[in-house]
C-alpha cells in the first residue's frame, strides 16, 4: 500500500505524519486490495471577519483507491488533528458501506 501525505500552505510535522499513518493503517488492515492512499492537508489563511477560533480552517482530504473504485472524503475543523479524525471516520463509513454492498452482491443471485 502506498501512502502519500502532502501539505498545502503548511508543513507536515513528524507527529502529524505518524498520526495519519497509524490511523490509516489501522483502518485498512482488513482490506488487502488497497492500491494507494493520498492525504492532503491544508490551511485556509484567508483573513476576514470569520477567520477566528472555531472557523474550521484546517482541512484534510483523502483519496483511497481500490481496484475499480475510488473513495474521497474531506473534513475541516479548528485544528488539524480533529480534522484528520473526522476524515478517517468519513472514510470508514464509506468502506463499511462498500464492503456491505460487495457482500450483498456475492449473496444475491444475478439478474439477467
Amino acid at each position: 500500500m502506498q501512502l502519500v501525505i502532502r501539505g498545502h500552505h503548511l508543513s507536515i510535522t513528524p507527529a502529524i505524519e505518524e498520526s495519519i499513518r497509524l490511523k490509516f493503517s489501522q483502518m485498512v488492515k482488513h482490506l488487502d486490495q488497497v492500491n494507494s492512499i493520498q492525504v492532503k492537508l491544508s490551511k485556509d489563511h484567508q483573513i476576514d471577519k470569520r477567520s477566528h477560533k472555531g472557523s474550521a480552517n484546517h482541512i484534510a482530504e483523502a483519496i483511497i483507491r481500490l481496484p475499480g473504485v475510488e473513495f474521497f472524503a474531506q473534513a475541516s475543523a479548528d485544528d488539524m488533528y480533529t480534522s484528520i479524525t473526522k476524515l478517517v471516520e468519513k472514510i470508514k463509513k464509506q468502506l463499511v458501506k462498500h464492503r456491505g454492498i460487495q457482500g450483498l452482491h456475492s449473496v444475491l443471485p444475478m439478474q439477467i
